[in-house]
């Protein structure tokens, strides 16, 4: 099985990165599991670092600057179209925080016999001791809920990009990642189109750590905030259109939270805004 796999790295040198150290790890290890692997690291930094990708058994590396930081979409689709000329069956999407494991690798590498209508393949994530991925879809609150169990998922979930086994042709189908959701969101969009154009999820029942600083307003900026806000707004308006009238009263619910427990009240008028936009 032929793979591509990107890693996205921001103002990190390869080897500051958790994914990328843990990674290194295993391609290091006695039982290293890859076999024709190309591996793309795509570096958004403003400036590019001093890399020399190493060598390893059953893996290609290269290492990729763009100092426009135009996001990971653009990312994921340079990661599509190395996937497409070197005849991928599947793209691996990863983001430069997530703990990989060997056991990930064991279980996503040695699929068999995957349904032609499972496009994406996705492990439990955790963050700070909560799983926080793959989620059901059809609410706003899905952490409050209960957690999808292993196997495919018939229904709709949304999980993180970070550790996502993709299907080369379904991206081909859907004409690669939309550019429109750069950074913010772009999960909750492509795990949408699945179940949109009538596909499944697997969830693998391995796990993987991954830090998410936007659980936390604290280490938020407000820059960073409203973009959120930006690609909130357009993924319930244009594509979950039926969550759209809830996802406003969430706006106002989450406005009186913040203006009581978020330090940066800017924040909170931000929300504030964007109800009344709504």
């Amino acid at each position: 099985m032929k793979v591509t796999m990107v890693v996205v790295l921001y103002k990190l040198k390869p080897e500051e990165s958790k994914t990328f150290r843990t990674l290194t790890q295993i391609m290091n290890s006695t039982s290293n599991p890859f076999k024709d692997i190309e591996l793309i690291l795509y570096d958004n930094s403003p400036d590019k670092h001093d890399f020399t990708p190493p060598q390893h058994e059953g893996i290609h590396m290269t290492y990729y600057h763009d100092p426009r930081n135009l996001g990971i979409a653009t990312a994921y689709n340079h990661a599509w179209s190395v996937a497409k000329g070197n005849h991928s069956q599947w793209l691996l999407l990863l983001d430069h925080d997530t703990e990989l494991t060997q056991e990930y690798f064991h279980s996503i590498l040695s699929l068999d016999n995957i349904p032609e209508n499972v496009v994406a393949v996705v492990p439990k994530i955790n963050s700070e001791n909560t799983m926080i991925s793959p989620v059901y879809s059809h609410s706003l609150r899905p952490l409050k809920d209960e957690r999808p169990t292993p196997g495919i998922q018939d229904k709709p979930v949304m999980a993180i990009n970070s550790g996502a086994f993709v299907s080369v042709q379904f991206l081909n189908e859907i004409n690669g990642f939309n550019e429109d959701f750069a950074l913010d969101y772009l999960d909750h969009w492509l795990f949408y189109k699945i179940y949109e154009k009538n596909r499944k999820v697997y969830l693998v029942d391995v796990e993987l750590e991954h830090e998410l600083s936007v659980l936390d307003y604290s280490r938020v900026s407000l820059q960073r905030y409203q973009s959120i806000l930006d690609s909130e707004v357009n993924f319930y308006q244009n594509f979950k259109k039926d969550l759209l009238p809830k996802y406003r009263t969430q706006l106002a619910k989450r406005f009186l939270k913040q203006m009581l427990t978020v330090k940066n009240k800017e924040i909170a008028m931000q929300t504030l805004k964007r109800f009344f936009s709504l």
